[in-house]
């Protein structure tokens, strides 16, 4: 894999340490619930997210030591016993180290000349790739990293025939055909995050799978995907100790699944919010991390002013051979501890241009600790390379994706520039499957092999395509913020439910901004 422009976000959220903490018990896990009956559907209003609050500083979750994970075996240890006993675990060779040491502010600066190639308002790219000795642009060279966005839920139609047609091998191949928003809300129709939605046949067996709302009071279901083969389901919603039953028919298609349960919503002052990078950092990777250094005071500054409570870990990856395969930092709310490892993540190793992406997103989803009571649980994977899809034995990304799914953990995938076929693909397919985008980076001198490379014009007020383009820091940051925002919206109002939004007058776009 190639690239990295996760370190200043990193860094730039650590004045969010500064947070009061959230109840450790999760809403879900509430004593003694009381059936309830669905309500019809309520008018929820849009409301401003929430209001900046000064809050003191709280450290309950110190940063722990990094996990390495290898397939290199372990040095010996001049201290171990020379017979008896294996002192280092199973054969699969795992390793722990202190982790995310080496030099900072590597990388050989931004490449071209200060022309912009004007795609959307925020920033320019420089053309060319010409490139400045010391990690600094050169003067009259452009420092944006540019990137835009795909939202294959908003155009969900167009996003099902082009992956319908594509023939990439080793690709996972997941049914589509049945699409559901569980959607959970209060009796003033407010979203209800954190909440379990059990799924069972409605012949009475017990529950299939449990899936978890995000800030948005929603959950995304594929039954068919999933392994439901039943024509009818019945969703349990269990949250601040009532639930609400809803059966519902799986007729292939769009549709809503609606749960009202007869509360008044109940959220901490100081609401928490999981958020994890999982980050190529093979050679090719470090011109972002240092040309991005320089956003982290306009992220910083933005996200300092939200009130909620964040938690932050990373997993660094690379490739089988390479000094490690995955080095986990695990979730902690020491930010700025975090951000103090993460300025010495050094990019080195890689060879053939696969990497192990789907150790790595296992790493995340199985080896972080996210909290369920966290309002939103918000995965960045970022890399320019596919995933190795020929390792034997390999279970591939489709299961990690589920489990990110049921977990409500919205796995946000950024692709840079030269990402190829595969990689598009897998990338797609992750941020689709959990509710999430697919962001790519364009750089001086990308050609057309980048995801969404061109921008057409669209009737929708200028120079557009199913992305968003705009600085790849800002488009983070808007994911973020937009996870916060979405506690006070219309859990109903959803984009590209029946009609693809690009089909749709732009006054009517749910996703037009």
């Amino acid at each position: 894999m190639r690239r990295s422009f996760v370190l200043p976000l990193l860094l730039g959220i650590c004045p969010l340490a500064a947070a009061c903490s959230a109840p450790e018990k999760p809403l879900a896990h509430a004593p003694a619930p009381r059936t309830a009956q669905t309500t019809p559907r309520a008018t929820a209003t849009a409301a401003s997210a929430l209001p900046a609050v000064a809050v003191a500083p709280a450290v309950d979750e110190p940063l722990g030591p990094a996990v390495d994970s290898t397939d290199r075996p372990p040095p010996p240890d001049p201290s171990a016993p020379k017979a008896g006993g294996d002192m280092w675990g199973d054969d699969v060779g795992e390793a722990f180290g202190a982790g995310g040491l080496g030099l900072a502010g590597i990388g050989e600066g931004g490449g071209g000349t200060g022309e912009g190639i004007g795609l959307g308002s925020i920033g320019t790219l420089g053309h060319g790739a010409g490139r400045s000795a010391g990690g600094a642009p050169a003067p009259g060279q452009g420092t944006g990293v540019r990137a835009g966005e795909w939202d294959d839920n908003a155009n969900f139609r167009e996003f099902s025939r082009w992956i319908g047609k594509t023939t990439s091998a080793g690709t996972a191949s997941l049914d589509l055909s049945i699409r559901r928003f569980m959607v959970v809300r209060d009796a003033a129709g407010k979203p209800l995050p954190s909440c379990l939605v059990d799924v069972a046949d409605a012949a009475g067996a017990s529950a299939a799978l449990t899936l978890t709302t995000s800030s948005n009071g929603r959950a995304l279901l594929f039954p068919r995907a999933e392994g439901l083969r039943a024509a009818n389901l019945v969703a349990t919603a269990r949250c601040q100790g009532v639930v609400a039953v809803q059966p519902f028919q799986v007729a292939p298609g769009d549709g809503v699944v609606e749960m009202t349960l007869p509360v008044t919503r109940a959220l901490p002052e100081v609401p928490s919010i999981d958020v994890a990078f999982v980050l190529d950092t093979t050679g090719s990777m470090s011109e972002e991390i240092d040309a991005l250094r320089g956003t982290l005071e306009r992220v910083a500054g933005t996200l300092a002013e939200l009130r909620v409570r964040p938690r932050a870990g990373l997993v660094e990856y690379r490739d089988k051979g390479d000094e490690y395969i995955t080095r986990l930092h695990p979730m902690t709310t020491d930010l700025p501890a975090l951000g103090a490892r993460i300025a010495n993540v050094r990019a080195a190793g890689g060879g053939d241009t696969p990497e192990h992406v789907n150790e790595a997103l296992r790493t995340a989803i199985r080896g972080l600790r996210f909290r369920p009571e966290s309002i939103a649980r918000l995965v960045f994977v970022i890399g320019d390379a596919p995933p190795h899809l020929d390792y034997p034995g390999d279970e591939g990304y489709a299961p990690a994706i589920r489990e990110a799914n049921h977990a409500g953990i919205q796995v946000y995938t950024i692709a840079a520039s030269g990402m190829d076929e595969v990689g598009q693909v897998v990338f797609r397919q992750v941020a689709q499957y959990t509710g999430a985008t697919n962001l790519f980076v364009l750089r001086g001198g990308a050609g057309p092999q980048s995801t969404g490379g061109g921008d057409p014009a669209t009737s929708c007020g200028g120079p557009r395509t199913d992305y968003r383009s705009g600085n790849l820091d800002a488009l983070i940051l808007a994911k973020i913020q937009g996870a916060i925002a979405a506690l006070e919206r219309d859990p109903l109002r959803i984009a590209g439910l029946r009609r693809d939004e690009q089909e749709l007058p732009c006054d009517q776009r749910v996703s037009w901004q």
